[in-house]
This record gives C-alpha cells, structure tokens and sequence, in this order.
C-alpha cells in the first residue's frame, strides 16, 4: 500500500513539473514557416540538398554564424548555408543573438522559461547560463512580452532541430541601442564562454536591407558586407546609424563584434547572399529585403589549410598502429608516406592517453620539428611508454585506452596574461631552464579560473613558484590547439 502511495505522489509530482514549465509557443509558424512537421522537414531537405560550397568553406567549424529571419520562402536557402556547417557537430549550448521588431524598452531580455518550442518539438533553456546573465546586470531581464510575437530567435530554431542532437540555448533580444549596455553584455558573454565548460555557438539572427529597388538593395549590401568581411566595425557602425547600411539585427550583432574581437574570432566567410527578389525571381519589385549568410570560424581556423576528417581518422589509426607496433616489436612503426600535403607538413602535436576517463599518458612537441604523420608515430609510443607520471602501457590494457590528438598552432609570445583566453589557449611557461606547459582542454576539463590555472602551471608542471607566472624575466606563449578523438 505505502508502495503504491509512494508511485501516485511521484507521477503526481512529474505531472505538477510538466504543467509549471513555461513554454515559449512557436508566434510565426503557419506564416513564416510551415506549422506541419512533415512539410517543414521537407522544406529544410530541399533547402540543405541544394547548399553548394567550396571544399575550404565545408572545413570550417563555426564560433558564430550569421543568419536571415524571413519568411522561409525567401531566406531559408541562405540560412542553410550557413546551418550546413553544424551538420552532426556537437555543441551543448547555442546562444542566439536577435533583435526585438515590436519593442524598444532599453532592456535586454533573456529567456528564462524552460523551452522554445516550434512544429519540431520542443529545445530546452539553457537555464543555468540565462542565470549567470540576468544577475550581472538590472537591465538583463525576462520580459516574456518581448519574446512572444519575435521572430528573429524562433526561425532559428528549425535549422538547429534538423542539424543537431541534445542542445539547449540561450535566446537573447537586444531591446535597446545602448551601446554602453550592449558592452557590457558582450563582457559577460565573454566571461560565460570562459568558464563553463560548455562548447557554445553564436547564432546572430539579422535581415539586411529593407524595402529598396532590387539594385539599389544589391549596391548597398554590398557595401556592407565588404565592411563586415574588412573588419571595419567603426565604419559599419557609423553608417547603419546614418542610414548608409541596413542591419535590422544590427545591435545583436555588434554585440558580437566585440565578443569575436576577444576571441580573436573576428575573421568571417560570407557563405552566401540573396535579396527576396533573387528568391522570387522578380528583379522589378521595388521593395526587396536582403539576406545573408556568414560563419566566423574558430581562431584557431586562420591557418591555410585544416585537417579534414578523413586525415584525422588517419591520424587516429597511425598512432593507435605505432602503439601497438612498438609493444610487440620495441622499435618505432615506419610508415608510407601519405599523400595528403597537410599531413607531411611539419607540425606540432601532443598525444593523450585517457583509460576510463582518467588521464593515463600525455606527450607531445611545443615545435614543429617533422612532418605531421612522423610526429604522431614518436609521440603516440612516447605518450605510452615514456611518460615519467605513469608505468609504461602494455598490451593487454590497450583496448581501454582512448586516444586524443591535438595539433598545435605556432607558438605566439604575450606580455600581458590578459591575451589568454582560457579554453581556446595553451600556455607553455618559461622561466631559466624551468618549463611546463598546458594544454587548452585542461582549462575546460577542470573548470579552473585564470589564475588557478597559471599557478598550477607555475607549481607543478614547470616546478617554480606559483606566482611565478608574475616575474619579469618569465617568458609566456599561447597557443591554439586542433583537437580530435577516437
């Protein structure tokens, strides 16, 4: 009897949970996009089917996009261009960018209900970060009255549904154009990136020009997008204020402006621009909206040329082989050259053994000094066998262990520790013949702080004192890392 007591005030509990969320209900479907799920993942198939890019631009991967909100008839297609680049990735959180087309209350206001639902189903808030934002400041704020008729977060959110698995967002509207508070958001944006140990992706949701003749749109987006990809922020913003250029999302957006700034993200790649008489096929109307789409990768992805996936399954499976080859045979796997140009580059690298998620070796080169394929051959046995820390790898044990690759950037000397950006930079430290180094990851494995972080470095990897990171005479490096694992 207590038993069943027991069960009837559990359900009765889930269901009370169930009726005192609060969702956000899709305001546009029906209008903007369809409200059936069937004919919206249709739609989307047709609209991803038909993305064409260039092989570098399928490489990226993104720290923010920049997407179009109209009716999916007109702006989808260029919309999943830049959607295309997530395909399958992972990422716990996508913080979304918008503006507010119905309200300017000097506020800005983040959604702190438990899910924004559209004919897909329903994303879950991120409700742990909407929660370190809306204490930072008196102007962040819920207003579920600024969120309810908006369609700038919402026709995000069908890209994201078809693209990616098990993600939560933050939707943010930007009902203001105060700069100063606009700042300030950027700021704890900045400082949320840092310490959670989260991959998160911007999404900045904005229309460009509105209601011109088709040539008169095309000449001045032109214009903005040539600003946008030279990285003259002063400009743009002095000529959207004028009228010169037409962001409606312009306020999200350069809030973002200065976030990539601090994440030396601010490179770009225009994947894709349209105007709604491009996608109708009518260049006489004299009322055209323009759309367009572009990512700004990561910082680490300024190099040339990056590893695709069918050279990081390769390297994968090299050091697994020259482990296993050096187990049974004590001398290092010799193995054909590859064909791959970036593979036989001289690159630097680090290889992390983990067993049961636990650390079980971790080797690597600060500098390049051979080509990539070689390098991973040496390192990997090394990273088994000749790490100090733990006994040697043996054969039996080899199937447990996890390999983790991470392919370095060039080495960059800083003088002030404010350039380190925790979770994006490795730290090597340097001081007379003492040295350690950490790589980006261990900031986000361990959630430390900056300090911490450097202490830790000081103390017990580059065995000098823990404020060490403080002295003149310490040299400090940053570096970028690209990670891959099995």
């Amino acid at each position: 009897m207590i038993k069943k007591i027991i069960i009837v005030i559990i359900l009765w509990l889930f269901t009370l949970n169930i009726a005192c969320s609060k969702t956000r209900e899709p305001a546009v479907a029906g209008q903007w996009y369809p409200s059936d799920e069937k004919e919206l993942t249709q739609m989307l198939d047709g609209f991803f089917q038909n993305v064409k890019l260039d092989e570098k631009a399928k490489k990226v991967e993104p720290f923010g996009i920049v997407s179009p909100h109209a009716g999916f008839v007109y702006s989808g297609q260029v919309a999943a261009y830049g959607y295309s680049l997530i395909k399958d990735k992972k990422y716990d959180t996508i913080i979304l960018l918008g503006p507010s087309h119905h309200f300017l209350d000097n506020v800005i206001s983040i959604y702190d209900g438990d899910f924004y639902k559209t004919p897909m189903g329903k994303v879950p808030i991120d409700k742990k970060i909407v929660s370190e934002i809306l204490k930072e400041n008196d102007d962040f704020v819920f207003y579920e009255y600024i969120h309810r008729p908006e369609h700038s977060l919402e026709s995000q959110i069908p890209f994201l549904q078809y693209q990616l698995q098990n993600f939560k967002i933050v939707p943010i509207i930007t009902s203001t154009r105060n700069f100063d508070l606009l700042d300030e958001l950027s700021n704890t944006l900045c400082n949320i990136v840092e310490k959670n140990n989260k991959k998160i992706l911007f999404v900045i949701s904005t229309d460009m020009s509105h209601f011109h003749d088709y040539f008169s749109a095309k000449l001045m987006d032109n214009q903005t997008l040539n600003l946008i990809q030279e990285k003259k922020w002063d400009i743009l913003k002095k000529n959207v204020l004028s009228g010169k250029s037409e962001l409606c999302g312009y306020y999200a957006f350069y809030t973002f402006t200065k976030i990539m700034e601090y994440f030396k993200c601010d490179k770009n790649i225009v994947l894709k621009y349209v105007n709604s008489g491009d996608a109708i096929g009518d260049t006489t109307s004299t009322r055209v909206v323009g759309y367009c789409s572009i990512v700004f990768p990561k910082a680490r992805q300024t190099q040339e040329e990056e590893l695709l996936s069918s050279d990081k399954e390769y390297l994968l499976d090299l050091a697994r082989k020259s482990i296993e080859y050096y187990l049974e045979n004590q001398k290092i796997l010799k193995p054909e050259k590859p064909k791959a140009k970036i593979l036989n580059e001289d690159r630097a690298v680090f290889v992390t053994l983990n067993k049961n998620h636990n650390l079980r070796g971790c080797i690597g080169q600060l500098m390049a000094q051979m080509p990539l394929y070689q390098a991973i051959t040496e390192v990997a046995v090394s990273a088994a066998v000749n790490d100090y820390r733990f006994n040697p790898v043996n054969e039996d044990e080899l199937e447990q262990i996890k390999i983790e690759i991470s392919v370095l950037s060039p080495l960059q000397k800083i003088s002030d520790i404010s350039e380190i950006k925790m979770g994006i930079d490795g730290v090597w430290i340097k001081k007379n013949f003492h040295s350690g180094v950490y790589l980006p990851q261990v900031a986000t494995e361990t959630g430390w702080d900056k300090k911490t972080f450097l202490e830790s470095l000081c103390a017990h990897k580059a065995g000098l004192s823990k404020d060490a990171y403080l002295d003149e005479d310490t040299e400090i490096y940053i570096f970028q890392v690209e990670k891959f694992s099995e």
